[in-house]
């Protein structure tokens, strides 16, 4: 329908398409069209243009049950989506095809078999249930690999509408056993399919004749397949050694592959394998840098996006592998924003003594870029830079200096909070900042750098001359501060600071308490200014060791320092984790059907696989591979 049409337009439209109906059920019983392959592939086009549209054509269920007597896949694929559509609305009138899709489940040609296997499957009526277990056991003996594939995603969609009915069956032993099947995506469905089912269970169940089988046919499946049989290795533990040397050189060819997924799929399972052995799980780390580095540069930036989130993960556990890469982390001039961002963290992670400088006089060049994201991303990359490597805090502190005097407001802001971060971690070169306070805080409107300025204030007010002067402004102004996070800042600068410089702050603290405890649009603050009166009043001197009270800084800051949460998103590589920066649980909610609530704990029986199935795939394993589904007919 035209898009510019009003509702009641259209309602007209859809009430003139109704008086169409019956014409096209004229046309479906016309012999003259059936005879007619082409006029009849346009009629039923028509039936699914309208069922599309919403009009209902239920009426001509019969008729279109009777077009499925053709050799035409175009007219049976429609008729089955015909038939699947008015299912669930008219399961009465459904039934009728019951017979004419087991018809079509025998037919001799294997597509039909298919496409009819799949729409039976699709139908999810009560009433059909007690057929498809049958029809599903004989469409994964088919000959015709299509056919095998196809009823192996069926037996998903019986888990999924009767799981009763898949645990009554031996559907999930026949799947274990066709991960011998000759046909490479019928074993890829099938480790799909038994994931799924098994879900509950944590997956289908592995041990070593599944893994090295899997493994020896590596190269038989198609990319999608092999990140399938990938992520399912991950999962495995070997018991020997030796075992994880012959998986991990089975892989190797998988860390050269084209596709980025199989490469991280790959470096997945050589991490996790190496978990326990700290020696070569290092020597993994760099022989994944160059495969790493190779899909960095592969000129598509989702994919470099996403490898470079990798790479952060890697090199916040082992940031010595990509030092001497550090050059391959430099901004392209057409690189998007989240790039950079994600390189810029990447060469703080990776900085040492030995290429700091280069890198500094790099990212310098940044603090211009029209994103201001970027722009202020490099200076905070240079200030971390200053913290985690000692030796370069000379050139930090000059490269900053610099910056406060570029004429671009965010870029001054973000040099202030950079210094500051400077001085937490090293105190002592405070002299070179001593002189441009004062002219700092004129410049700066922006919350963040204020609470810096403030902070460098109260620590140093002792060696700043004008220090009392310079917060005297903002205690006047204190109710027009609009900032909670300054208000809070400004508090501790006063209370701090009368401590060192008593006799210049004793009636400018009495005038901020005053105003803080008054104004109540900020509890934090009013509680705050509070609990400093009270600590006053009660005794000078132990106020002086509570809020004065300080140490140095060693080690990393706190939220700089590794977490168990990166320790969960390792977990969880090559996976949207990484990318999000989450564990998985925090995104995807495992929610249950009401059906598996009432069902309780039952869950669809695991075959066991150190049983018949599991001593028939070490067999299959052994022998090459040969399997029960059959021959590679064509589709």
């Amino acid at each position: 329908l035209p898009s510019d049409l009003q509702p009641e337009q259209m309602s007209v439209v859809i009430e003139h398409k109704k008086g169409e109906v019956n014409e096209l059920k004229t046309s479906l019983r016309n012999p003259t069209i059936d005879r007619d392959p082409d006029k009849k592939r346009e009629v039923i086009k028509r039936v699914i243009a309208y069922m599309t549209l919403g009009i209902d054509v239920s009426k001509l269920f019969s008729e279109m049950i009777m077009a499925t007597s053709t050799k035409d896949h175009v007219i049976k694929k429609m008729v089955y989506l015909y038939i699947c559509n008015y299912a669930s609305t008219n399961p009465d009138l459904a039934l009728l095809a019951i017979n004419t899709l087991q018809k079509d489940c025998r037919d001799e040609d294997p597509m039909t078999r298919g496409l009819a296997l799949r729409s039976f499957t699709s139908l999810r009526l009560p009433n059909v249930v007690e057929y498809l277990p049958s029809v599903i056991r004989t469409g994964l003996q088919d000959q015709s690999p299509y056919v095998r594939k196809t009823a192996v995603m069926s037996c998903v969609k019986l888990h999924v509408f009767a799981p009763e009915a898949l645990k009554d069956s031996d559907i999930v032993n026949t799947l274990y056993t066709m991960l011998r099947d000759r046909d490479p995506q019928v074993v890829a469905n099938c480790v799909c399919a038994l994931n799924e089912i098994l879900a509950i269970d944590g997956g289908m169940a592995i041990n070593k004749p599944i893994i090295h089988h899997l493994l020896n046919r590596m190269r038989e499946f198609n990319e999608w397949s092999q990140c399938i049989v990938l992520e399912l290795v991950a999962r495995y533990k070997p018991t020997e050694q030796q075992e994880t040397f012959d998986i991990m050189n089975l892989l190797e060819e998988r860390l050269k592959h084209a596709n980025s997924a199989v490469v991280l799929s790959a470096t997945k399972i050589f991490l996790n394998l190496t978990q326990d052995m700290p020696a070569v799980h290092s020597q993994v780390y760099a022989r994944l840098k160059p495969p790493m580095l190779t899909l960095m540069a592969g000129g598509i930036f989702e994919q470099t996006f996403v490898c470079l989130k990798h790479i952060a993960l890697l090199t916040s556990r082992a940031p010595e592998v990509f030092t001497d890469d550090f050059k391959h982390f430099f901004c392209r001039y057409n690189d998007p924003a989240c790039v950079k961002l994600l390189k810029l963290d990447i060469l703080t992670q990776i900085s040492n003594s030995s290429n700091v400088g280069e890198t500094i006089e790099e990212i310098a060049e940044y603090v211009t870029d029209p994103d201001t994201s970027v722009a202020r991303g490099a200076v905070a990359a240079i200030g971390k830079m200053g913290v985690r490597v000692p030796s370069c805090g000379g050139i930090v502190v000059e490269q900053l200096m610099k910056f406060l005097e570029v004429d671009i407001d965010y870029v001054s802001a973000e040099a202030i909070i950079s210094m500051k971060n400077l001085l937490r971690k090293y105190p002592d070169r405070i002299e070179r900042f001593i002189h441009g306070v004062g002219a700092f805080f004129k410049n700066i409107d922006e919350p963040e750098a204020k609470v810096a300025l403030l902070w460098m204030i109260a620590e140093y007010g002792h060696v700043i001359p004008e220090s009392p002067y310079l917060v005297e402004p903002l205690i006047d102004s204190f109710a027009e501060e609009q900032s909670q996070a300054v208000r809070l800042e400004l508090l501790s600068t006063g209370v701090k600071l009368f401590f060192r410089r008593p006799g210049e702050m004793q009636l400018m603290l009495g005038r901020l308490l005053d105003a803080a405890i008054a104004d109540a649009s900020f509890t934090d603050v009013h509680d705050r200014a509070m609990m400093y009166y009270r600590l006053l009043q009660h005794d000078v001197g132990q106020a002086d060791r509570v809020v004065s009270k300080a140490g140095p800084v060693t080690g990393a800051f706190v939220e700089e320092a590794p977490s168990e949460l990166q320790d969960r998103i390792f977990e969880e590589f090559n996976s949207l984790s990484v990318v999000y920066g989450e564990p998985a649980e925090r995104f995807i909610v495992h929610g249950k059907s009401a059906r598996e609530l009432d069902a309780g704990t039952d869950t669809v029986a695991e075959a066991d696989v150190n049983g018949p199935n599991a001593n028939a795939m070490a067999e299959g394993a052994h022998s090459g591979g040969g399997g029960a589904g059959g021959g590679s007919g064509g589709d």
